[in-house]
């Protein structure tokens, strides 16, 4: 071998008056030995390299036919201009990773790792050929190809350390993640010993624009000539193995993110975050709602298996996860994509056989999921709002409850009762729906039907806000502060029906669409255009979900709307408010549609109030645990309203702001068992402001 590879065949030589690695002679070429080798190197390469990209290549191709076999989903293959930017926003420049502080490494890898795949390019070729690409001579692309080596190199360290030393409690400690990040410190480390061998064997070192490099070729000062070569073969072989077993691997482990994160952000739902999709239940040839096997999810909601870092963002984010409960979204995601993988093979073999149902197994029959795990969400997108590949874990669930309660008709008895409740009297908790208006006797309050549909906007209730007594006090500062300001509107009264929330995060569909289709009707007898709510989910269903059914209003949430009032100085707060207030974000406000400054604006524009922020605030607020009919569920395992009540008390605020009257409801029972019912109360942000404009009666305002 050391006739073949001859030190001044492989020696430096110059090429447009730059350094170049060795570029061999056009004698060594010809050379019939040196050829021989050349294509013995060429074919093992071909074997190892091109096996490894045949394997790489099979594994993709089956992965994306198993997608292929899901179902179908509509609106992903639109507005193409604001998923290429999604996708240079979120991949190339790692927006959405760089969101926390652990996210820098990754960047480093990401980024070391591309400008490392140009480098690797000629590094394979000036080894089996001995010619360059144009650009790999260049001193600066030298050395930038180190300096993001390097990073690399330190990203991996500080990975090792996070993962195997540190330990957090999202990442799970698995022989594949030190496999993985030991293949790509190989790849870098092989190659710096091959090129710093050939340095030694050309006797020629560039200096300054491979620092690194340059440094281990004069640790070999002194290396016999046999033994440079030894290394460099050494060295190139081993990294070629290192690469071959990473394209591998990498379809076929969590790094499968890798590809599926890149489809996953362009794929990305581009409206809103608060919208479910709507099943078809008038398709009398449809026999299964819901998801209940693997294929029955879209093909988008599986990519999202693909697309999974297992970085754990959404684990620790979950306040099901965090309080016990038998739900984490990361695990939700994986055991999605392991189920595929497993079941795919059959799936084509099916679809190759003709057949038009795959029927795979059962999912929560076959114990892939259980039913726990799904009555556990609740739905507040902490999950979605930390991921930093996109995915989108609601859906997912919903469809899953859809399934129980649609085909399998199975539900836990409390929310069997708020469903008989809902379609008895249009409300969860069963109460006469006669009694809607009741908190409103006392208002000189005007119904749509008195006013004949002549009101400017419709104040849509609620059902909290109707019927629960401490949520009838929000109703009322509302319209009282609306009163004040001149506003021209009315309500439905006794005509009012559920905004059918509750019943379509609970997963009955079918009941959420009859609610849907009586609203829609009421809203068009009194020519409805505009819509203010107390109620985030009301807020959010109305403003997302109602379009889907042909109807669409401008809807505005409480604080919204009253914010432009102060902002036009149709209310002026001027009693002062002397106390220290922590503000919590409702998830159906907040994560679901933005709406973080018009309640913090409310409370700063009250004279002698002290706004301090809970630790858990904006798009990473804790959620109270109502949501997804959370509040009409028995909970096991802590109490997440417990744990956020004591976030907010941890502040040391006298005053905890809601916006939301299921917040109300479940921050009111989180201070009582903190034992902290009598320093820290709780009022909607409305009440505060109605008592610094000095409504009527506000002052006294009790719990």
């Amino acid at each position: 071998m050391a006739a073949l590879l001859d030190p001044v065949e492989n020696g430096y030589s110059s090429f447009d008056g730059r350094r170049s690695w060795g570029r061999r002679t056009k004698q060594s070429r010809t050379g019939g030995r040196m050829l021989m080798w050349m294509a013995i190197q060429g074919i093992a390469f071909i074997i190892v390299f091109g096996g490894a990209l045949a394997t790489f290549g099979y594994a993709v191709d089956r992965r994306v036919r198993y997608l292929l076999a899901a179902a179908p989903e509509q609106g992903r293959l639109d507005r193409k201009k604001e998923r290429f930017m999604s996708f240079v926003t979120n991949v190339l420049a790692q927006r959405k990773v760089l969101a926390e502080p652990s996210g820098m490494a990754h960047f480093f890898i990401f980024w070391g790792f591309l400008v490392l795949v140009f480098g690797d390019l000629d590094f394979l070729l000036f080894h089996l050929t001995g010619w360059h690409l144009p650009w790999a001579t260049a001193p600066a692309y030298l050395f930038i190809q180190e300096l993001f080596s390097a990073f690399v190199l330190v990203a991996i360290i500080a990975a090792l350390v996070r993962r195997y030393a540190l330990r957090p409690m999202r990442l799970s400690n698995s022989a594949e993640g030190g496999i993985i990040l030991g293949l790509i410190g190989l790849i870098i480390v092989t190659y710096y010993f091959a090129t710093a061998a050939d340095m030694d064997l050309a006797g020629l070192h560039p200096g300054w624009s491979s620092p690194i490099v340059s440094a281990i070729a004069s640790g070999f000062a002194g290396a016999s000539h046999g033994g440079l070569i030894a290394v460099r073969e050494i060295a190139f072989w081993l990294h070629v193995l290192c690469l071959s077993t990473f394209l591998y691997i990498i379809p076929r482990s969590k790094h499968s993110h890798m590809i599926g994160s890149m489809f996953n952000w362009y794929f990305r739902r581009l409206d809103s975050p608060g919208k479910l999709r709507k099943l078809d239940l008038e398709d009398e040839s449809i026999e299964e709602f819901g998801v209940g096997r693997i294929e029955q999810f879209t093909w988008k909601q599986l990519l999202d298996g693909y697309a999974c870092t297992e970085c754990g963002r959404c684990h620790v984010s979950c306040p099901a996860t965090l309080s016990g409960k038998p739900l984490s979204p990361k695990y939700l995601i994986l055991k999605m994509k392991d189920q595929l993988v497993y079941e795919g093979p059959g799936m084509l073999a099916k679809m190759a056989a003709g057949a038009e149902d795959l029927q795979t197994a059962p999912l929560f029959e076959s114990g892939v999921f259980t039913e726990e795990e799904v009555w556990a969400c609740t739905t507040c997108r902490a999950c979605e709002e930390a991921c930093p590949v996109a995915n989108e874990h609601v859906q997912a669930i919903v469809d899953l409850r859809r399934h129980l309660v649609l085909t399998e008709g199975k539900t836990s008895p409390e929310v069997t009762k708020v469903f008989a409740n809902l379609e008895r009297q249009s409300n969860e908790w069963g109460i006469n729906r006669r009694e809607r208006a009741a908190w409103a006797k006392d208002l000189p309050v005007k119904t749509m039907a008195e006013v004949d549909g002549q009101a400017e906007y419709l104040f849509f209730v609620g059902t909290a806000a109707s019927f629960d007594q401490r949520n009838q006090k929000i109703a009322q500062a509302f319209a009282k502060l609306l009163i004040a300001a001149g506003v021209d509107f009315a309500i439905l009264g006794a005509e009012e029906e559920s905004d059918g929330d509750s019943a379509r995060r609970l997963g009955n569909e079918f009941l959420y669409q009859e609610f849907v289709q009586r609203n829609i009707e009421i809203f068009q007898t009194y020519g409805v255009k505009k819509i203010i709510t107390t109620d985030p989910h009301a807020f959010n269903t109305f403003k997302n979900e109602y379009p889907d059914f042909g109807f669409e209003a401008e809807v505005y949430h409480s604080t919204q709307f009253v914010a432009k009032l102060l902002k036009e100085g149709k209310l002026k707060p001027t009693k002062p408010v002397n106390e220290t207030i922590t503000y919590h974000d409702s998830c159906y406000l907040g994560r679901y549609n933005d709406v973080y400054d018009p309640p913090r604006f409310i409370l700063e524009s009250i004279p002698g109030v002290r706004l301090v922020e809970m630790e858990r605030s904006r798009n990473k607020s804790m959620c109270c645990g109502a949501g997804g009919g959370g509040m009409f569920k028995e909970e096991t395992g802590n109490r997440i309203n417990v744990m956020r009540s004591k976030q907010a008390i941890d502040t040391g605020a006298s005053i905890i702001g809601t916006a939301c009257p299921y917040c109300m409801t479940m921050m009111i029972d989180g201070t009582k068992a903190n034992g902290k019912e009598e320093d820290v109360q709780t009022y909607d942000v409305i009440e505060l402001l109605a008592m610094s404009v000095e409504v009527p009666e506000l002052a006294a305002v009790t719990q």
